[in-house]
């Protein structure tokens, strides 16, 4: 709760005459500085029995003060209560009264406690108006503090302080211009107090937090590794630090910082192990992020855990688990969901092997893919559909892909050409598609093959312009331009002809760079060149397209029948005297 740190109360050490010294000496001083440092647990064993061991109101204003800091506001006020009861004549518990009253956003009532406690002491105790003054700016809530009454009390305060030795004074006044935004004072008044105390962590550590605030991050690193130099047991400037790593896409720096937090400060609040969850998840430790949530169990009653078991189950492929952490929170706090959550959750039961898992997947997915501004979530939907041979749901897929992103991938019109490509011959036989007209199915078909050729021609063009070739795009684009046309052979065929021509041409190339093996491709290349020649009547021109097919595998039986054209039939070895018998009618042969 108290996020505004403040300096040690040692001058308190000089009021007051029933404390034996040998406490003040040892266990105060040192209880003070363990919650400065949010070492809470060590400072409450401390102070708890400094009160009763000796439970006057100092050392009840003392263990009030550090339930206050800790957020332990009943026990605060209790502490507070039998403080001021022990002495009237101490007005420290009623100013911690005050700061009751203020953290739970009684303001009237704490401006009450804190001006009567003034002035009974006329204005002329120090410590008085410097606790006033704290209690104001212990939080950063609007209800629960008042910089500009703090100011007031320090100011006072400050004209008591002739030799200037009081760095607390200069740190209140640095923290009160933090709550009024008033960065460049804050500022000023952290140095002073620097200038009086050289040794002061906690004010490099505020001067980290400011410039943590308008989002320079290394300027807060900067501060923050210099408070950390100053004194390495501040426990506050590693979680200011993480946090400056964190917002800088340091995760594993940012992770390891707070862990160094959670180690030096010895606190088990749950909402702060939750944080190195998080961390611990954004630097891609997710068995470390799991670690931390195991040990929230029947601890905090948070949704939120429940996100960060399914996000880090999914990414470390325990699929059952995700799917079960997921829903559960996305039916508990449906008003907290964010399109990650479908995002995990539509990957965990893509895995999960099933049908139903891979139907609900794309559901979620879907669900997701508007909204997520770092990954294209259309084209991971589209691999899944491709993957799993529906090729006309990844051709869909992978278009939606390609209207939603500003810089589309060069795979992206790959999948999308190859995907259309696929399904073409498909289409009337695809059992999963909805019913055609079987008269639509030509033009269906053809539709597909041209949308292939379409997306094939912008991934030559993206490619070439950058100074690079893919051959297979021209090879995927006579084979599309030809089957789109079956009815119009020598249509296809000048279509695709300069396109196979463009194939061989970039595959040939000696200066290409790619290792892709075209041997396969080229030899159906030639193969469908050569057939394109005899539709022409070329026998030169197609034997020439053999012959290259048989450099690349003289073994090719098709190409040497297709060579050696048809055989003659033997001749007659014996004599006839009769006519030769009547040829017998032609029969029709299936065409395929």
């Amino acid at each position: 709760m108290m996020n505004n740190q403040k300096q040690s109360l040692m001058t308190l050490l000089l009021i007051g005459t029933t404390i034996t010294a040998p406490l003040m000496a040892q266990d105060l001083p040192t209880a003070l500085s363990d919650i400065e440092a949010e070492r809470y647990p060590k400072a409450e064993k401390a102070l708890t029995q400094l009160a009763t061991s000796s439970p006057t109101a100092d050392n009840q204003f003392y263990l009030g003060y550090y339930y206050l800091r800790s957020g332990q506001l009943d026990k605060a006020k209790a502490t507070f209560e039998k403080g001021a009861a022990a002495d009237a004549k101490n007005q420290l518990n009623n100013v911690g009264l005050g700061g009751v009253a203020l953290a739970k956003g009684d303001g009237a009532t704490a401006k009450s406690l804190i001006d009567n406690a003034v002035g009974q002491t006329k204005s002329k105790n120090q410590d008085v108006l410097i606790r006033g003054a704290e209690m104001y700016t212990l939080s950063d809530k609007p209800k629960q503090n008042d910089p500009a009454a703090a100011l007031a009390l320090l100011a006072t305060a400050d004209e008591k302080d002739k030799k200037n030795e009081n760095a607390e004074i200069e740190m209140l006044m640095g923290d009160a211009y933090f709550l009024k935004n008033d960065g460049g004072n804050a500022i000023t008044k952290y140095e002073n107090a620097l200038a009086i105390n050289p040794k002061l962590a906690e004010a490099n550590y505020k001067i980290g937090r400011l410039y943590l605030r308008g989002k320079n991050y290394q300027k807060a690193q900067d501060y923050f590794k210099q408070a950390i130099q100053t004194d390495a047991e501040f426990a506050p400037t590693y979680r200011g630090y993480a946090d400056a790593l964190a917002n800088s896409r340091a995760y594993k720096s940012a992770a390891q910082n707070y862990e160094l937090y959670i180690q030096k400060s010895g606190t088990t609040d749950p909402e702060l192990l939750l944080d190195v969850a998080r961390y611990k998840f954004l630097a891609e430790d997710y068995q470390g992020a799991i670690s931390y949530l195991d040990q929230l169990k029947g601890k905090i009653n948070n949704p939120i855990i429940d996100r960060m078991y399914g996000w880090a189950y999914s990414a470390l492929g325990k699929n059952n688990e995700s799917v079960e952490s997921l829903n559960r929170f996305i039916s508990t706090a449906p008003q907290k969901v964010i399109y990650d959550d479908y995002k995990y959750l539509g990957r965990a039961q893509g895995q999960l092997g099933t049908p139903e898992g891979d139907s609900l997947s794309v559901v979620n997915l879907e669900k997701a893919a508007p909204l997520d501004t770092t990954e294209n979530l259309y084209r991971e939907i589209g691999e899944k559909y491709y993957k799993t041979k529906k090729y006309d749901k990844a051709a869909t897929y992978y278009a939606k892909t390609i209207a939603n992103d500003k810089k589309p991938q060069n795979n992206d019109f790959l999948w999308l050409g190859l995907a259309n490509y696929q399904y073409a011959p498909r289409v009337g036989r695809d059992s999963t598609a909805a019913p055609i007209d079987t008269a639509q199915i030509p033009q269906v078909k053809q539709q597909y093959y041209l949308r292939a050729d379409s997306a094939f021609a912008l991934m030559s063009q993206k490619i070439e312009a950058d100074g690079k070739k893919y051959p297979l795009a021209y090879y995927y684009r006579a084979g599309a331009n030809y089957y789109a046309y079956p009815n119009e052979k020598e249509k296809g065929a000048e279509l695709a002809t300069p396109l196979y021509e463009k194939f061989i041409e970039q595959a040939m190339s000696p200066d290409s760079a790619d290792k892709t093996d075209y041997k396969r491709y080229l030899i159906t290349s030639y193969k469908a060149l050569a057939g394109f020649s005899l539709l022409k009547k070329d026998d030169a021109k197609a034997k020439e397209y053999f012959n290259k097919v048989l450099e690349l595998d003289p073994n090719d039986e098709s190409v040497k029948k297709a060579l050696e054209g048809p055989k003659a039939p033997p001749a007659s070895t014996k004599p006839t005297a009769k006519p030769a018998p009547k040829a017998p009618a032609k029969k029709k042969v299936a065409s395929r």
